[in-house]
């Protein structure tokens, strides 16, 4: 009788130990992250403050794709938000987003205040953006507009070539790299270039 009181005794000593171990993991991963992150909060409040002008209503520490994170709230002159994501070991601006949201205006931000925005975060001008899309396509720049595509500011440039074609030339506003050229509705192929013209 004794042996299976015991066995049943031991078993719940074990189920509980394993319960109480569970409850102190979040709390050990917690610290042990905020230990690994090789930047203090406040360095990566100043950080994401070059970033965007504002004030920082939010921070979190956080594991994105197995990186540790500074996750940045700044809320901008014109009471818009921007998450900046920065790299809690190298201090390094993962990725900037602005969240379509202004206060007391059911989540609709004005054109003028986004194209705004997106000027500050701008590195290269519009002249500069034009130049380097001209150098990409030969032709004249019809438009030249900043575009937010998935967190990266870019310069959408349309330029018409001396056919009358027109092209659609994607700029990394912070780079100046190329990162996409288009022919009207359709992605530039160098097999569309077979010297096939419309007759009369």
């Amino acid at each position: 009788m004794k042996k299976k009181i015991l066995v049943p005794a031991l078993a719940l000593t074990i189920i509980g130990s394993g319960v109480v171990g569970a409850t102190l993991i979040k709390p050990a991963f917690a610290a042990n992250s905020a230990n690994t992150a090789k930047i203090t909060e406040e360095q990566s409040k100043e950080i994401a403050l070059k970033e965007i002008n504002g004030t920082v209503t939010d921070v979190e520490l956080e594991k994105e794709h197995g990186t540790l994170t500074y996750d940045i709230e700044v809320k901008d002159a014109n009471g818009v938000k921007h998450d900046v994501v920065i790299d809690a070991n190298s201090g390094k601006v993962i990725k900037t987003e602005t969240d379509n949201e202004k206060d007391g205006h059911d989540g609709e931000v004005s054109d003028e205040v986004e194209q705004a925005q997106l000027e500050k975060e701008a590195k290269i001008t519009k002249e500069e953006s034009t130049s380097i899309a001209q150098t990409a396509v030969n032709g004249t720049v019809t438009e030249a507009q900043l575009e937010d595509e998935d967190g990266v500011v870019v310069y959408g440039i349309e330029i018409t070539d001396s056919q009358g074609e027109k092209h659609d030339v994607k700029i990394d506003a912070k780079t100046g790299k190329v990162l996409k050229v288009e022919k009207g509705d359709q992605e530039t192929s160098d097999d569309d270039h077979d010297g096939e013209q419309n007759d009369d």
